[in-house]
């Protein structure tokens, strides 16, 4: 099967198959806050391609909507490739929070880890050099959606989530929120990209969390270690969160500090965390 090289993104490299089909081939690089790190994650690749089938296949078995993957039983696809289906990509990825936590409590504070009564939405860009929150005036803009197709795009989110949820049920975790992209093909839409990984989605140990501990199950677990590295400033001298640091350097439009690497111990933590999510996503043997 000849094919040819598209680009690279944060995580994961496209080929050109045919004028119909692209494949993915999930590499082992981690990224946070929009910076790639200089550090590769030996499973990692794997793992994500491999539950990102696993949910691909469920959703398809239970018609919940159509989608841009090509099934391991038409083809012979590496456990770090996928095939699929070309689409026109809307430019929008659409997060909703079962849980209050990450960047939402940040933001509105309340109370850290609780259930929220209703699913909150959040649909921000995708092709802009950071994502940014969107009004739904600039949704409808942006993505030349109609304000029906918006609302059955939310109403299969929910779907999703539903056997998302139920499938971590069974395997002590909580599914806390998550990430979704769609495409267009042939003047319909598509569930595209990635979904229901420990990079899109963010999981807790259920048994943890009925004790109030929030244990992070989720590529969350890479981001609060560089919260909590500290960040040497070279021209002032003063420390920071590199995070921190690193949205204030933004605010001001000044230079990036590079994002050091992990550290061996933190690598192999990473590692031991992915495979695990994958044999508890599944509960297959990784």
């Amino acid at each position: 099967m000849s094919e040819k090289f598209l680009k690279s993104g944060k995580v994961k490299d496209i080929y050109e198959i045919n004028t119909h089909l692209l494949k993915f081939k999930f590499s082992n690089r981690i990224s946070v806050f929009d910076q790639i790190i200089p550090s590769e994650i030996t499973v990692k690749g794997e793992v994500l391609c491999r539950i990102a089938k696993f949910w691909f296949d469920r959703i398809e078995k239970k018609g919940i909507c159509k989608t841009q993957y090509v099934s391991d039983g038409k083809n012979k696809a590496k456990s770090d490739e996928m095939l699929v289906k070309k689409t026109e990509v809307i430019p929008l990825e659409f997060i909703v929070r079962h849980y209050n936590a990450g960047s939402y409590y940040k933001k509105h504070k309340g109370t850290y880890g609780e259930k929220f009564s209703e699913p909150i939405f959040e649909i921000t860009t995708k092709f802009e050099k950071y994502d940014r929150l969107l009004t739904e005036e600039e949704v409808l803009e942006i993505s030349k959606l109609k304000k029906i197709d918006l609302e059955n795009i939310k109403e299969i989110i929910l779907k999703i989530d539903d056997v998302i949820k139920n499938q971590a049920g069974k395997r002590n975790l909580i599914h806390v929120d998550g990430k979704k992209e769609f495409g267009i093909l042939d003047g319909e839409i598509l569930l595209i990209d990635t979904f229901g990984t420990p990079d899109e989605d963010r999981f807790w140990d259920a048994e943890e969390y009925k004790k109030g501990n929030f244990v992070e199950l989720s590529k969350e677990f890479v981001r609060q270690y560089y919260e909590n590295l500290f960040y040497v400033c070279p021209k002032c001298g003063e420390k920071f969160s590199y995070r921190d640091f690193l949205y204030a350097q933004r605010e001001k439009n000044l230079s990036e500090p590079l994002i050091p690497p992990l550290s061996d111990e933190m690598i192999r933590k990473v590692e031991d965390l992915y495979a695990e999510m994958y044999e508890r996503i599944t509960g297959k043997n990784f």
